[in-house]
């Protein structure tokens, strides 16, 4: 990665509970979702690209997700309602006014969000789903001011069962 490039992270919630009568907004992670956060946690810590802040949906599971993922971190954290429903418009939107000094963030957000950003690169390998706590990082050659999907080149995609203990 050169010294003008960023990176970032596009990071699926962790699988959900449903709880009965819990509105969407609330739905706490379930046991697996806690258990794949630990996991994907490990994978962002250790990366090539290490993100140095979260921005995360401002849902109770992506919440969650996003603690869980900076256990190890101690990053910054930006929630905001844009990425619950938003499209990879207000993600480049909030992604523009990113630090400059900082050369990779992650995003945690829900599948609407993470399809239309993956789908704004052109540049998506995968022919499968994008299951939960999958984590997707992609390059841009420009500073975050000038942040664009469309301009955004594919470097790594993890998924919680590559990691998970064969015995588990």
């Amino acid at each position: 990665m050169n010294n003008s490039s960023k990176c970032v992270w596009l990071v699926r919630h962790g699988k959900s509970a449903w709880p009965a009568d819990t509105p969407d907004m609330e739905r706490p992670l379930s046991q697996r979702g806690r258990r794949d956060g630990a996991a994907m946690a490990e994978v962002l810590a250790t990366s090539e690209h290490i993100p140095q802040k979260f921005y995360t949906s401002d849902s109770e599971r992506t919440r969650q997700t996003t603690e869980l993922l900076n256990d190890a971190l101690k990053l910054p954290i930006t929630s905001t309602h844009d990425l619950y429903t938003g499209s990879h418009r207000d993600v480049e939107k909030l992604l523009r006014k990113t630090e400059r000094s900082l050369s990779c963030v992650a995003v945690v957000s829900h599948l609407p969000t993470i399809d239309s950003c993956i789908r704004a690169t052109n540049d998506w390998p995968e022919e499968h789903a994008f299951p939960t706590l999958a984590a997707v990082c992609y390059e841009v050659g420009s500073e975050w001011e000038e942040f664009e999907f469309k301009h955004a080149r594919f470097l790594r995609f993890f998924i919680p069962r590559m990691f998970r203990d064969a015995s588990a």
